[in-house]
């Protein structure tokens, strides 16, 4: 019995996950041929799958336009002056696994390296290490990552790789070739360096459907809820009051579990963090998918933290299509049985280093799938129905053996 009303749960959930709606919307025509951005709206994000293997786009005729998940990050370009360049001590190359620059420190203490690199397509990792006679090596960077390694104008870029203070008169920088081809490192040095942000990632603030503040056993708990699910990937505070403080926080939802055949509510903490006075009031939280959310601060003894102003925000998802001018396009997601597609777009169109034209999402719908109708079912082809008459059967046949039985042990008697 309890195996049979699991059973029925667990079909009505999926029932009721398969009724929910579906998104869709329009693109904006675009005015030429060519790859354009687009950004993925947080409404798209509620219905849609988090990996995005749901999200289509469509064409006037009903074809799939081929895309591929942009990365989400700022793409920026160093610019430097006064370039000094390190004497490269030597330079080698360990089978297919690795290149070895190992170059002469010529400052008394150094936190940070500008390197000149051919242009590249792709992220390059690597290691860093100093030493004092070349000979024994210590550790200073162990998984570094360079990225946009590619300046759309000239035929290198300048990186900047920061590292913690050191003396050792010798540097070894070890770059990972176990994935991926070498790349050319033209020069080593120090330089006055300037990042400039090409295109920042600016994170999208999340419309709140309600928030309300609780004081209980010297905490505050605050409530926050959203019309649909939304992907939180940042809480972000305004505190006016009092000037000088220091609180502990942490972020949780409230889920159900069932212990001793009964269903209880328990806390799931997502994170926690520090909230100080002399600190930005900004705080990265795990990408959390939820309707509902509480954050708590442990006030102990102080006054409460007075806060007007609370945002959730989302990091921005993108994709990358190519699009025909003054064609008609459209998208759709909210699919949960779609599997991810196969395109080779991302293959022959990879735009890590260059900022494309962005096209926008308009005219969001929700589309609630109609319930399959069915036919009326006759009144013999009800279970309670067929139920009854198996009881009926059953007594009957039971009163006849009684019967039976009884007629044979008169008879032998």
């Amino acid at each position: 019995m309890k195996l049979w009303i699991k059973l029925c749960v667990l079909l009505s959930v999926v029932s009721a996950f398969g009724q929910r709606p579906t998104i869709t919307g329009n693109l904006d025509t675009v005015p030429a041929d060519g790859l354009y951005l687009i950004p993925i709206s947080h409404s798209v994000l509620s219905y849609a799958q988090s990996n995005l293997n749901d999200f289509r786009i469509w064409d006037a005729t009903g074809q799939q336009v081929p895309y591929f998940i942009h990365p989400t990050r700022a793409y920026s370009r160093t610019t430097v002056s006064n370039f000094s360049a390190f004497d490269i001590l030597s330079n080698t190359r360990v089978g297919d696994s690795s290149s070895v620059y190992i170059f002469k420190n010529p400052k008394a203490t150094l936190t940070e390296a500008v390197l000149s690199i051919a242009n590249y397509q792709g992220n390059k990792g690597y290691q860093l290490a100093g030493s004092y006679d070349t000979k024994q090596w210590y550790g200073l960077v162990n998984n570094g990552l360079l990225q946009d390694l590619n300046h759309a104008d000239a035929t290198s870029v300048y990186k900047v790789i920061q590292f913690p203070k050191c003396d050792y008169p010798y540097l070894k920088l070890v770059f990972d070739d176990a994935q991926s081809l070498p790349i050319n490192l033209i020069n080593i040095g120090t330089a006055s360096a300037e990042m400039v942000n090409l295109v920042p990632v600016d994170k999208e603030v999340l419309p709140l459907g309600s928030i309300s503040y609780t004081e209980q056993d010297k905490s505050t708990q605050i409530q926050i809820r959203f019309a649909e699910p939304e992907v939180v990937n940042q809480i972000s505070m305004a505190i006016t009051s009092p000037e000088l403080y220091s609180r502990q926080a942490k972020v949780y939802t409230l889920r159900e579990r069932e212990v001793n055949h009964v269903m209880e509510t328990y806390t799931n903490v997502i994170t926690s963090f520090e909230i100080r006075s002399d600190a930005p009031l900004v705080f990265d939280i795990p990408m959390l998918k939820t309707k509902e959310l509480y954050i708590e601060i442990e006030n102990k003894d102080n006054p409460k933290l007075v806060i007007p102003q609370i945002q959730l925000l989302q990091t921005p998802k993108y994709v990358v299509a190519h699009l025909n001018a003054k064609q008609a396009y459209t998208f759709s997601a909210g699919d949960p049985e779609l599997q991810a597609p196969e395109y080779d777009l991302s293959e022959v169109a990879q735009t890590q280093t260059r900022a494309l034209p962005v096209v926008r999402m308009r005219s969001l719908t929700t589309v609630t799938p109609e319930k399959p109708q069915t036919e009326p079912i006759s009144l013999w082809q009800q279970p309670w129905f067929m139920w009854c008459c198996i009881g009926i059967s059953a007594a009957i046949i039971l009163y006849y053996a009684f019967h039976l039985i009884k007629d044979l042990n008169t008879k032998a008697g």
